[in-house]
């Protein structure tokens, strides 16, 4: 057996009837889903505003429509503040903190292989050189994520949502 055959999974323990990452794809996969789920999650209290700003190209109806196409899958909220009602915001659900493992991957596939359009050196970097207080926070929790369903429900136990990143990120420098 060569090196790298040895570096695939197994097949599947379990028939599926659709492909998981196509049917994931279906619903984050959309044009501008991942941009807003981006900055909903590394921008505290992420405004329409902000993300039309973050994103100039992104139109005002299809933000809209993202925004609620996410709200109802129960993947954002939205937040009305109630001593200021002029300025909602939007923030991950308990779902859509299941969305950061995948934002953090495709930031970091970025930062490695996408440098020459990324940084304006070229340079490839890691995770430390660009987030050196918050490297660990950006790791996020991969590994409990993915074993979350062991001898539970499909919700993250109290322990492994304490350690979830969105929850407990620090304000951005």
């Amino acid at each position: 057996m060569s090196h790298a055959s040895s570096t695939y999974p197994s097949p599947p323990a379990v028939q599926w009837e659709a492909c998981p990452i196509e049917t994931t794809l279906g619903s984050l996969g959309r044009k501008w889903t991942l941009p807003i789920l981006r900055d909903i999650a590394f921008f505290p209290k992420a405004s329409f505003g902000l993300i039309r700003r973050r994103n100039p190209r992104l139109r005002q109806r299809t933000l809209s429509n993202r925004l609620r196409e996410l709200a109802a899958e129960d993947v954002i909220r939205k937040v009305t503040p109630s001593n200021d009602d002029r300025h909602p915001y939007y923030e991950l659900t308990t779902k859509g903190l299941e969305v950061w493992p995948i934002l953090s991957s495709l930031f970091q596939f970025g930062i490695r292989y996408h440098a020459q359009t990324v940084f304006a050196d070229g340079r490839p970097r890691d995770l430390v050189d660009v987030y050196p207080h918050d490297a660990e926070l950006m790791l996020g929790t991969l590994a409990a994520f993915a074993r979350t369903l062991e001898g539970s429900s499909a919700a993250p136990t109290p322990s492994e949502t304490a350690r979830r990143p969105a929850l407990s990120r620090s304000p951005r420098r």
